[in-house]
């Protein structure tokens, strides 16, 4: 699918379509987000199988929900059912969980990455030590201070694409009717050509999240809902072409 590339300010924007989307239905909102809430957190209480749990099938309740702002935006209203359209929708569940696949993929190069990088260095210490090689302590923390900065360039550089990836990549799926890798393919393009955007809709977010924290973390049952409908605002403009009627704030 073609991506249209929108202007810096539009990061702005779809945070504030996601405020409108919230606001269409508040109370049904809270009620689905505390459902999805107590999902994942079951899901991390069981070892390892809820890691996979959660990894497999969060594409397809992010897919409910923005099925759900998609249902808002048409002028539906918003049902808790809505959550858990992933799963009654046979053919894009199949979809749906191998980017789940695809993003589990992606943890567990991460933390290879980790090990070879991190578990190398080590062997590599102890090796020199074995062997009584006399090596300074700063040349050997310059080593490791390189090594460490390695491992997390690779290990930002591969998250940020799994971000690219997963954030059109799931409403191109569920909404568009698209495959699992064509949807990443395109999702990544398009996040690409939207960078500035982006950026500055994920600097709001992040800063909105650190608010969102301080009663309890009782600000995300408002947070969690707006990012969804700000998310799906961004994949209409940008795959649809329909940009949101602009907002004049001073109402």
């Amino acid at each position: 699918m073609n991506a249209v590339r929108t202007t810096a300010d539009r990061g702005w924007g779809w945070i504030v379509e996601g405020w409108r989307s919230f606001a269409k239905a508040p109370g049904v909102w809270i009620v689905i987000t505390l459902i999805y809430a107590v999902i994942t957190f079951g899901f991390s209480l069981i070892p390892f199988v809820g890691t996979l749990a959660n990894a497999l099938l969060s594409p397809v309740l992010w897919g409910g929900l923005l099925y759900g702002a998609a249902a808002l935006a048409r002028g539906e209203p918003l049902q808790v059912g809505h959550l858990f359209q992933g799963f009654k929708d046979q053919d894009r569940l199949g979809p749906l969980v191998v980017l789940g696949l695809f993003s589990l993929a992606a943890g567990v190069v991460m933390v290879l990455v980790l090990f070879v990088f991190m578990g190398g260095g080590l062997l590599m210490g102890g090796a020199l030590d074995h062997a009584g090689a006399v090596i300074p302590p700063q040349s050997m923390g310059g080593v490791f201070a390189g090594i460490g900065l390695v491992t997390f360039l690779i290990i930002l550089l591969i998250s940020v694409l799994v971000g690219m990836a997963m954030l059109y990549g799931v409403p191109l799926v569920m909404l568009g009717g698209q495959h699992a890798w064509p949807a990443v393919q395109d999702s990544i393009a398009a996040s690409w050509s939207n960078m500035l955007p982006l950026l500055i809709f994920g600097l709001i977010g992040l800063l909105l999240g650190i608010v969102a924290i301080i009663p309890l973390g009782l600000g995300f049952l408002v947070l969690v809902p707006v990012m969804i409908g700000a998310v799906y605002a961004s994949y209409r403009e940008v795959f649809e072409g329909q940009a949101p009627q602009r907002v004049n704030l001073a109402k």
